[in-house]
């Protein structure tokens, strides 16, 4: 869709929510998620509660009446009773803290003086507290893009929330290993104005929280919410944005959305709809056109319709590619009314439903010439919840584009998920102390900023690493440790190879979190010449079966002591003497074939260039005989 952006007023926002790799945020266990079969699972119904206003917000209000019922699965190790909510919090994870800070640092935001932990009315069963933990961490500062500077509202940390597994009619089961994973939420200004520009920002974001060698990495490890307006629509937010390359798109299709409901209002007025339109609906009950209907899911099944007058032809309005208004009215019954979707008469005939059903249908629903209708399948109560939901989307489209939060679809289409949350959903935690931050501990921190990524280049291609090693190293979570490696002495391209290509290696093997001190001590062993770089990922292989062990002993399993030169030539020497005749025919040129007796022989006792040099002696000693 090609626009003119400024006309249209368009105008985004972006809230990028960065989960850490760090412990949990409020408790001991690590942050790991586990695809087993949980070792236990316990169910709960939650609650709206009031604000300390005494008021109740819409969103928690909303999903509070769906009144689902909410399964935990948990593990031991990496689930306990904080997720279960069953006893207090702990103080917030010092690596977290920091790396939100430092993040703060990096983008020139105030960091207040103390941080507040509150909690926030989530009653979708995402956690089993019924609130989700959060605190402001910081507020101001500015992201650079190309051309423009656009300014950081807030930085919070935040934990986040449990995963969905299963959903049924009335039941959702939720994964408690995500619940407590720390999440740096960056919020921006609405200062972003073309599709570009926010894919553009987010990307920058991105860069920021990958700077600090903390952040996970993985699909669903970031997400990105954004808030998308143009000049006569509404602020609207999208949730949970993982790809980044559909970002913009995302936002494009927002715009399309909200000037097709501009349209279908103004389309409205001039057929001279109001809200007397819709009320009182009168129910028809259509079961008896459909007991013999081709229609499988409507054969012999309670159905239930309404006429909506002067709404002909409205409800196929496209509002996004391969999505209608009607959908949209489906989007709302699903999340209010618990029903699957709705058929209309902009979509019939069709699903096996004949135009002489539509006809009848017309009749009973008394419909006229320019009246559209809208049929649900279900009891005779949950109908009539459904069809008034109807009615009432019908009736906000009158004010053109609803503020609300929409879910993301794969492909970047958005649904209705629940209204926009207000401040009456936010409250203070009682079980955890504010935390102090002050200016010792923020000068600390500003010593141990990461270098910025142009930075990183210089000093990375300043130590010979390869175009390759150079891209791979600079937003990688070794990026800091690397420059610890580099700074004792360490060869840049042997860690770099290591902590790049080599763990590659040994995670596709399921070889994971091998520790920073093991990785450490292996390198400074190479570094002196006490084991060689061929076997350095076959002694982490076995090391990480055995980590209690000292890296001498694993060595010594291994059978890979280094040996000094004159063991290496007293091995060489044997292997030249075993291939005389070789050697009498091809003299130097025998090194290739002999290499390979050599490196095998040795099997990583000695370094391949001190090998070659000493194979290279002995031929030519053999040559002057």
């Amino acid at each position: 869709m090609q626009q003119d952006w400024q006309k249209i007023g368009l105008k985004a926002g972006l809230e990028c929510h960065q989960q850490l790799d760090t412990g949990k945020l409020f408790c001991r266990c690590p942050s790991v998620l586990r695809e087993e079969k949980p070792d236990f699972v316990f169910e709960r119904r939650l609650r709206a509660v009031a604000s300390e206003l005494g008021e109740f917000d819409k969103a928690a209000m909303e999903a509070f009446e769906k009144g689902l019922t909410f399964r935990y699965e948990a593990y031991n190790g990496t689930t306990c009773l904080v997720e279960a909510d069953e006893e207090p919090v702990e103080p917030a994870d010092k690596e977290a803290l920091e790396a939100t800070l430092k993040v703060a640092l990096m983008a020139k935001s105030r960091i207040l003086d103390e941080l507040y932990v509150m909690r926030k009315a989530v009653i979708d069963g995402s956690n089993t507290s019924g609130f989700q933990r959060t605190m402001l961490a910081a507020i101001g500062g500015e992201l650079e893009l190309s051309g423009k500077k656009v300014g950081i509202q807030t930085i919070a940390l935040e934990e986040d929330a449990a995963r969905p597994t299963a959903k049924k009619e009335g039941e959702i089961t939720y994964r408690l290993d995500r619940l407590g994973i720390p999440l740096i939420e960056l919020a921006t200004a609405p200062e972003l104005f073309t599709p570009e520009e926010v894919k553009e920002c987010a990307l920058k974001i991105g860069e920021l929280f990958r700077r600090t060698c903390k952040a996970k990495r993985g699909l669903g490890t970031i997400r990105q919410d954004l808030n998308v307006s143009v000049a006569q629509g509404a602020r609207v937010e999208i949730k949970g944005v993982q790809e980044l390359e559909l970002i913009d798109e995302y936002v494009r299709r927002e715009a399309q959305r909200q000037l097709s409901l501009v349209g279908l209002r103004e389309e409205m007025l001039k057929r001279k709809i109001s809200e007397k339109n819709f009320a009182p609906l009168e129910i028809a009950d259509l079961s008896q056109i459909f007991s013999e209907t081709q229609c499988k899911f409507l054969k012999g099944k309670q159905v239930f319709g309404i006429a909506l007058h002067k709404m002909g032809g409205l409800l196929g309005k496209e509002t996004q590619p391969g999505r209608r208004f009607g959908t949209e009215i489906a989007d709302y019954v699903k999340a209010r009314a618990g029903l699957a979707g709705i058929l209309h008469s902009d979509e019939l005939p069709a699903y096996g439903i004949s135009e002489r059903e539509v006809e009848r249908v017309r009749h009973k629903a008394n419909c006229v010439m320019d009246d559209a209708f809208v049929i649900v399948q279900a009891d005779a109560a949950r109908a009539q919840k459904a069809l008034a939901v109807v009615g009432e989307r019908c009736k906000m489209a009158l004010s053109g584009v609803p503020e609300e939060t929409r879910n993301a679809l794969e492909n970047a289409n958005t649904e209705y998920s629940r209204p926009l949350p207000g401040a009456a959903r936010m409250y203070p935690e009682t079980d955890l102390k504010p935390i102090g931050i002050s200016t010792d501990y923020l000068e600390v921190l500003e010593k141990e900023l990461p270098l910025s990524v142009a930075e990183r280049e210089e000093l990375y291609a300043g130590k010979g690493l390869s175009r390759n090693l150079v891209d791979g190293m600079k937003l990688s979570n070794y990026a800091c440790f690397f420059e610890q490696l580099v700074e004792k002495g360490i060869n840049a391209t042997t860690a770099a190879s290591l902590l790049l290509e080599g763990l590659t290696q040994l995670r596709r093997e399921g070889i994971e979190n091998i520790p920073n001190e093991m990785l450490e001590q292996l390198l400074l062993a190479e570094k002196n010449k006490a084991v060689t770089k061929d076997v350095m990922l076959g002694v982490l292989r076995q090391w990480s079966k055995a980590p209690e062990k000292e890296l001498k002993e694993i060595l010594k399993g291994l059978q890979v002591e280094r040996v000094g030169d004159a063991e290496v030539r007293k091995v060489i020497a044997a292997i030249v003497e075993k291939n005389r005749a070789l050697v009498a025919e091809k003299g130097e040129r025998a090194a290739g074939a002999l290499m390979g007796d050599a490196m095998r022989e040795l099997k990583g006792k000695a370094d391949g260039g001190a090998i070659s040099a000493i194979l290279k002696e002995e031929l030519e000693k053999a040559a002057g005989k």
